[in-house]
């Protein structure tokens, strides 16, 4: 029994869009080393957090969000998202982060590229970066970034950690030129700050 309970149903059963989420993650990545819950600002069901050791490189860790595409928005009309986050950590708290600003912001921001969510203080006690910035995901190929679910596809959004002492230059620069720059890495949560 796992967070949904049996996810495998007899033959002929049809499977839930929580059961078909958790398939296509183990299709994908296999189970998931760990999993975590964090209850929404809309008092709807909590955003769960599947961790992935040693993903996409041994020593990272990557999290993926499910419970955002249990929302809606207005802007998402070709389908709803999820959220990852893969970085040279072992610390949960940069997941977590991804569930809050999901759980935080459901049926309230699209999650477009590009779009900045941050917080007052550190994500993570091993860095001083306070935010994300939303972008394609950073090792999956195009065709992995869409599940096809039986009413509507789920877009895999990556998260991108940035210093709050960044905002201005992103953006003033805008997400390419971020992008591009320099010292950004998108896996180094140490990386030196993009001051121009």
């Amino acid at each position: 029994m796992g967070w949904l309970g049996k996810n495998k149903k007899a033959a002929g059963q049809k499977l839930n869009n929580a059961e078909i989420y958790l398939n296509y993650l183990e299709l994908m990545f296999g189970k998931a080393d760990v999993i975590r819950r964090m209850e929404a600002k809309d008092c709807g069901p909590a955003i769960h957090i599947f961790y992935y050791h040693d993903l996409p490189e041994k020593g990272m860790l990557t999290a993926i969000t499910y419970g955002l595409s249990i929302g809606d928005h207005p802007d998402w009309v070709n389908g709803k998202c999820e959220l990852m986050v893969s970085l040279n950590t072992k610390d949960e708290s940069w997941g977590m982060a991804a569930a809050f600003f999901a759980g935080q912001y459901r049926g309230e921001k699209a999650f477009n590229y590009g779009s900045l969510f941050t917080l007052d203080e550190p994500i993570s006690p091993e860095s001083a970066m306070s935010g994300y910035f939303v972008f394609a995901p950073s090792f999956l190929e195009r065709h992995q970034t869409t599940l096809v679910m039986p009413d509507f596809n789920i877009f895999f959004k990556g998260l991108y950690p940035i210093y709050q002492e960044e905002i201005e230059v992103y953006y003033n620069i805008g997400l390419e030129a971020f992008w591009h720059h320099a010292n950004f890495d998108m896996y180094n949560i140490k990386r030196p700050q993009i001051t121009t």
